[in-house]
């Protein structure tokens, strides 16, 4: 049996082990010895970028951001799927996975992220959507393991009703949030529509039509309800 070799290593903020290691062709990103993520089951990644893309269909020049870079499925899927007219903002947390990205080539990272349409930013994307000038037409986190975030206690800043509500206020009227999540979640959904989304969600699967099922949440910003 083949060992899994380690090819780099960090630690979080908050004192987690995260590593990259290589297996039988493909590559793992762990956080303290769980899986995170990695090369051999892309499918809900690249879903969630074709999901959004779907429903921009009709905006020749759509802005979008993307909140986590990871091993850059969604990425490389977005600027497949969207038209030559988009820009793309990736907003990655650790400057170490932006770093391994374009060491190791994931998805031919050297090319996605030096294409003229992306821009790529080290930050907290919670951190990052506090100082948005510019509305994005639409918004999708790939960040941690969804709304049940544990690689890094500080996301659920991102998904509680204050997050969601800053997300609102970073997207055009009508725009799209899109969010990966490992698995469903009524109580997320209604948090959407509380905080003024018309929201739905999808199931999707880790390799194409088989492996593990995950969940896609798409939702749309509302216009302001009139006194």
């Amino acid at each position: 049996m083949k060992r899994h070799e380690l090819l780099a290593e960090t630690t979080t903020p908050d004192g987690l082990r995260m590593t990259l290691s290589l297996h039988a062709g493909d590559y793992y990103i762990e956080v303290d010895g769980q899986s995170l993520m990695s090369t051999r089951a892309p499918g809900s990644e690249r879903a969630l970028a074709d999901l959004a893309a779907r429903e921009l269909a009709c905006n020749p020049r759509p802005c979008v951001l993307i909140g986590g870079l990871g091993l850059g499925f969604t990425l490389a899927a977005a600027l497949d799927a969207l038209p030559e007219g988009a820009s793309v903002v990736v907003v990655e947390f650790f400057e170490t996975i932006v770093d391994w990205n374009r060491k190791f080539g994931f998805q031919s990272a050297t090319d996605r992220l030096v294409d003229p349409r992306v821009t790529v930013e080290v930050a907290d994307v919670v951190d990052y959507l506090r100082g948005v000038k510019r509305p994005f037409d639409a918004i999708l986190l790939d960040v941690d393991n969804g709304p049940d975030a544990w690689c890094l206690a500080s996301n659920d800043r991102l998904y509680d009703r204050p997050g969601l509500m800053r997300i609102r206020r970073a997207l055009k009227p009508g725009g799209l949030l899109a969010v990966w999540s490992a698995h469903p979640s009524s109580i997320f959904e209604k948090r959407l529509v509380d905080v003024g989304f018309a929201a739905r969600s999808e199931v999707v699967r880790s390799r194409e039509r088989k492996g593990e099922r995950h969940t896609i949440f798409l939702a749309r910003a509302q216009a302001p309800r009139s006194a």
